[in-house]
C-alpha cells in the first residue's frame, strides 16, 4: 500500500486541515483540498487567488492556496469539467453497491494528474465520513479517519458562525435537504418531524458564548442533527477505513502522536510528525452546556436506536 493513494475522510471543524497540511509539506505528494467543494464546478485561476479562508479559522499557513492543485484541470470555460457538482452533498450516504460513474471518472482525472507529475495522490475530503464504504470499494489506497470529540466539534462550528462564518453550523441542514430520502436518516428526520431548521444568519448567534443563548431551540436542534451525523459516521465511516486519527488525543497525548506516527509509517511508507498538534479544547465552555449536550445525545441515541459509543 506504500505507495497507492491517500484518502483522508473527516467532517468540518476536525482538524482534518492540520492532518492534509502535513502532507501538503512534503515534495513527494499531490495534495487535493477538499475535492467536492462546491467551488469546483466554478473554480476560475481568480477564484484560487480569493480563496482565502477567514484570518479566525484556525487554519494552517500554506505556501500555495487552497485549491491550487486543481488549477491544471480548469476547462476553457472555468470548472474542473469532470467535477460531479452534484455529488457535493448528494448520495451523502453511498455504499459499496451504490453506482456512482461520475465520481469514478473524476477520481481518475485527479490520479492521472498526480501521476502525470509523478507525485502520490492525497485527497483531503470532508463531505465523505457517511460513504467512506463506497470510496474503499470504489477508490483502491490507504483510507484514513479523522475524529473530533462532538461537543468540542460542534463549539468551533458554533464559534465560526458568532464570528461571522455560519457555514459549518448550517452543513447538517444542507445535508439533510438534499438527502431526504435517504435511509440512514429516516430515524432523525422522524425525531424532528421533517422541520428541519432554516439556516443560519451568523447576527442571531453573537451572544452564543456570553451565557445568552439566542434561539436556544434552534441550537439544541442543529446540535440533534449534528450528533446524529457524528454517531453515524462512527458506524458507517470509521469501520472502513484502515487507520483512524482521534484528534483530541493527538493533541494532548505525546505518546499518541507517536503511536499514530509509527502507525502512518507503517501504513503509507511515510514519515509524518504531528509534535505540533495543538487543537482548540473550548473546555471553558463546557461547564454551563454539559447536562444540555448529555441530554441531547441520550435523545438521539434513543431516536436512532444506536447504542452509545465511548467517546
Amino acid at each position: 500500500m506504500a505507495q497507492e493513494a491517500i484518502f483522508l475522510h473527516s467532517s468540518w471543524r476536525s482538524a482534518s486541515t492540520y492532518v492534509w497540511s502535513k502532507f501538503h509539506e512534503r515534495p513527494d505528494t499531490y495534495c487535493y483540498f477538499e475535492p467536492l467543494n462546491e467551488h469546483l464546478s466554478t473554480l476560475t485561476p481568480e477564484v484560487i487567488r480569493r480563496f482565502v479562508l477567514w484570518s479566525f479559522a484556525n487554519h494552517p499557513a500554506l505556501a500555495a492556496p487552497y485549491l491550487e492543485e486543481f488549477r491544471p484541470l480548469i476547462g476553457p470555460a472555468g470548472g474542473i469539467p469532470s467535477f460531479p457538482a452534484h455529488l457535493t452533498f448528494g448520495q451523502y450516504c453511498a455504499s459499496a453497491d451504490d453506482c456512482l460513474p461520475e465520481l469514478e471518472a473524476y477520481l481518475a482525472d485527479l490520479a492521472a494528474l498526480a501521476a502525470r507529475l509523478k507525485r502520490r495522490p492525497v485527497y483531503g475530503f470532508v463531505r465523505t465520513d457517511l460513504r467512506v464504504a463506497w470510496f474503499r470499494a470504489h477508490a483502491p489506497g490507504a483510507h484514513i479517519f479523522i475524529r473530533r470529540e462532538p461537543r468540542r466539534q460542534f463549539l468551533s462550528m458554533l464559534r465560526q458562525a458568532v464570528q461571522g462564518n455560519p457555514y459549518f453550523l448550517q452543513r447538517g441542514v444542507v445535508i439533510l435537504r438534499h438527502n431526504l430520502q435517504a435511509t440512514s436518516f429516516a430515524p432523525l428526520l422522524a425525531a424532528l418531524k421533517f422541520e428541519l431548521p432554516p439556516l443560519l444568519d451568523s447576527r442571531n448567534l453573537r451572544e452564543a458564548f456570553r451565557d445568552q443563548l439566542v434561539e436556544e431551540s434552534l441550537l439544541h436542534r442543529l446540535y440533534f442533527i449534528f450528533y446524529f451525523l457524528w454517531l453515524l459516521a462512527r458506524q458507517l465511516g470509521e469501520p472502513h477505513c484502515h487507520l483512524v486519527i482521534d484528534i483530541d488525543r493527538l493533541s494532548l497525548d505525546s505518546a499518541y502522536r507517536r503511536q499514530m506516527k509509527s502507525a502512518i509509517a507503517d501504513l503509507l511508507g511515510m514519515e509524518i510528525s504531528f509534535e505540533d498538534c495543538r487543537v482548540e479544547r473550548y473546555d471553558q465552555y463546557l461547564g454551563w452546556s454539559a447536562q444540555q449536550f448529555a441530554a441531547l445525545e441520550q435523545e438521539v441515541e434513543a431516536a436512532a436506536g444506536m447504542v452509545a459509543l465511548t467517546q
